[in-house]
Order: C-alpha cells, then sequence, then structure tokens
C-alpha cells in the first residue's frame, strides 16, 4: 500500500519563512533565555547537602563470588522449577540449550 505524503499534514512552518526576514534572528540575540543563569548557586547547594545525606540514586550491593553466584542461580532455578512442576534436570538442559550457564552443579 502506497501512501502520498505530500498529501498529508505537515508540521513545518514552511510556507511562514521568509528568508529576507529577519525577525528570527533578532529575537534569538535579544532573549537568549534563561540558559545562562540556569546553573548559578548550584555549586552552594552542593555543598550545604553534606556527605550523609540521603541520595535517591544510590544502591549498595555486595559482588558476589563464583561459588555464591552458582548456589543461587542453583537455588533460585529450584525454585523456579518447584513452582511450574518441572523436573530440575530439564531446566539445566534449558539453560545449556540456550546457553545461559556453563556448567551446572546438583
Amino acid at each position: 500500500m502506497s501512501v502520498d505524503m505530500n498529501s498529508q499534514g505537515s508540521d513545518s512552518n514552511e510556507e511562514d519563512y521568509d528568508p529576507n526576514c529577519e525577525e528570527e534572528d533578532e529575537e534569538e540575540d535579544e532573549d537568549p533565555g534563561d540558559i545562562e543563569d540556569y546553573y548559578e548557586g548550584v555549586a552552594n547547594d552542593v555543598e550545604q547537602q553534606g556527605a550523609d545525606a540521603f541520595d535517591p540514586e544510590e544502591y549498595q550491593f555486595t559482588c558476589l563470588t563464583y561459588k555464591e553466584s552458582e548456589g543461587t542461580l542453583n537455588e533460585h532455578m529450584a525454585n523456579l522449577a518447584s513452582m511450574l512442576k518441572a523436573i530440575d534436570a530439564h531446566c539445566h538442559q534449558m539453560f545449556h540449550h540456550y546457553d545461559m550457564g556453563v556448567s551446572f552443579s546438583g
């Protein structure tokens, strides 16, 4: 199915554009907006928070060793197998088939 895009409405303002008009350029020079003072006073805000302030983006985590990660994976796989009423060996086969693990013990 072919659609003629020229017949569709457009968001462009090409018909309103006048290459001889300098009004747009003058507006940009006159009103730089509030970008210049956007970061004014930010340094003071950061200093006032202190080192022990609550940071919602901070997340505490602990890296697992290989053995801990293997044990955790096997534990979660056994829980999943019991919920799905699947045989643990079949889950191991599926993980191996889809290259989701190298080896499993259990």
